[in-house]
């Protein structure tokens, strides 16, 4: 693999991933472990990627991350550190806490990421209407939600 097309790749990848990582983990430190991990996957060659598929599989390959740290907390019983409240980042995020983990992660990608409806898609395993219908769904719960808590 080409070394300064994957660094160009990180540098235009990396923020997103980032916070996509943080809103599945709520820990910055796995979040930051786990977008490591995916460049390093990428470098290690054993993976033959296209390069108009790489958002789509770096995404994949950091939520797959994601959701292995899950599994072995669960197994462990370990509880996520909090996360710092006064960060703007981390509040938000924190907001997100009301959707399920799906939507969280759908809201993240199209939010914090940019992320069109159609390489969340791709990165989730479902069509770019689903992702659109279960964002407004999500936009609408965290509405609701504001505005419940402000009366």
């Amino acid at each position: 693999m080409n070394r300064a097309l994957v660094y160009s790749w990180y540098e235009q990848y990396k923020t997103g991933i980032y916070r996509f990582c943080l809103s599945i983990l709520k820990d910055p430190h796995g979040a930051e472990d786990v977008l490591q991990e995916t460049f390093l996957r990428l470098l290690s060659g054993k993976y033959v990627v296209q390069e108009e598929k790489i958002q789509a599989w770096l995404y994949r390959v950091a939520r797959n991350c994601c959701y292995d740290i899950l599994r072995r907390r669960e197994r462990e019983q370990e509880l996520p550190p909090e996360l710092p409240s006064q960060d703007g980042q981390y509040a938000y995020i924190e907001r997100l806490s009301v959707l399920d983990l799906s939507d969280r992660e759908i809201v993240t990608m199209k939010v914090l990421s940019g992320m069109t409806s159609r390489e969340i898609g791709k990165v989730m395993g479902m069509t770019g209407p689903a992702v659109q219908k279960r964002y407004e769904r999500a936009m609408k719960k965290l509405k609701e939600q504001e505005e419940n808590h402000g009366e």
